[in-house]
């Protein structure tokens, strides 16, 4: 895997996700590292992103592919980045076992460079995952019998 890009990350995420690896998808992470996933849940370190990834697996995405579209990287200083990228998930299991339709997304990592024997590598700090909900609504509303996306422009 290339290391010496921000970039590594999302292409490392990719990878580890189409092995369907838990325990490489964690080192991509930092050790205190944060994630939000598309449902808002929020893991505070690398232990707890890996479970949740293992749970995925097992019971969600086990049978997925991931591809990776569009990514831009926006440097912080030599050491830190932005990374988003346009994701699509394929192959997601629904709670009755059928296969889910085309899922696409936009992660959002905040990387740094760290160095070891080898050189300079990235880890993700920070990550969030963002639903791309179809047909473009602006915003969602919360009413008593759930959550719908609303368009406000005609």
């Amino acid at each position: 895997m290339h290391r010496q890009s921000p970039k590594s990350i999302i292409t490392g995420f990719q990878q580890v996700w189409n092995a369907h690896d838990a325990d490489a998808l964690a080192e991509l992470f930092v050790e205190d590292a944060h994630f939000v996933n598309v449902t808002g849940l929020w893991w505070s370190n690398r232990t707890q992103i890996r479970q949740a990834h293992q749970f995925g697996f097992d019971h969600i995405f086990g049978q997925s592919h991931m591809s990776v579209g569009r990514t831009e990287i926006r440097m912080l200083g030599e050491d830190h980045a932005v990374v988003h990228a346009r994701v699509t998930v394929t192959g997601q299991n629904t709670p009755d076992g059928q296969t889910a339709g085309d899922r696409r997304t936009i992660f959002t990592f905040v990387v740094t460079r760290l160095r070891d024997d080898q050189g300079p590598y990235w880890r993700a700090v920070s990550a969030q995952n963002t639903d791309v909900v179809p047909g473009g609504p602006e915003t969602h509303v919360n009413a008593p019998e759930g959550q719908s996306a609303v368009r406000y422009r005609a």
